[in-house]
């Protein structure tokens, strides 16, 4: 199905969802960002506006060649080569790099499917009474550790 919010080809979709395995990947019963499905959010995201348009589609780019350096297109890379070709660009154009793993992160936290998991339950808006935050919610979360580490290079 189309919609106003795509804007990558099928080929720039292979690419996004294989970097964000990369970034937030399988770990026991928690799926890749992915396989999730968080592409259609990052890419709805950067449909918003023509700015992030632009930097994700030079951002997918900067990764295809990348890649392309270290032998091929970069889903069919190894994954230790598409961890090094993800640190490359997050190298040579981190503030590029940084917006993709915080909308990463932002789609694959606030899926369904990983609010299962985790076992949370948003509030019923209808009978939403404000309580406090129960921070042992983020136990989880916290036991997973954080997915990609960047670095200060």
């Amino acid at each position: 199905m189309t919609t106003t919010n795509d804007i990558l080809s099928a080929e720039q979709r292979t690419l996004l969802v294989a970097a964000l395995n990369r970034i937030v990947p399988a770990q026991g019963e928690m799926p890749a960002a992915g396989d999730l499905g968080t592409a259609e959010f990052v890419e709805s995201v950067a449909a918003g506006t023509s700015a992030k348009r632009r930097s994700l589609l030079d951002g997918l780019l900067r990764i295809e060649l990348a890649a392309a350096e270290r032998g091929g297109a970069f889903a069919s890379l190894p994954s230790d080569a598409q961890t090094e070709t993800l640190l490359a660009v997050q190298a040579t154009d981190p503030e590029f790099f940084q917006e993709l793993v915080t909308q990463t992160y932002r789609g694959y936290y606030t899926n369904e499917t990983v609010f299962d998991l985790l076992s949370y339950r948003a509030p019923n808006r209808e009978d939403y009474d404000p309580i406090p935050f129960d921070e042992s919610m983020l136990e989880p979360v916290r036991q997973r550790g954080q997915v990609w580490v960047p670095t200060n290079d």
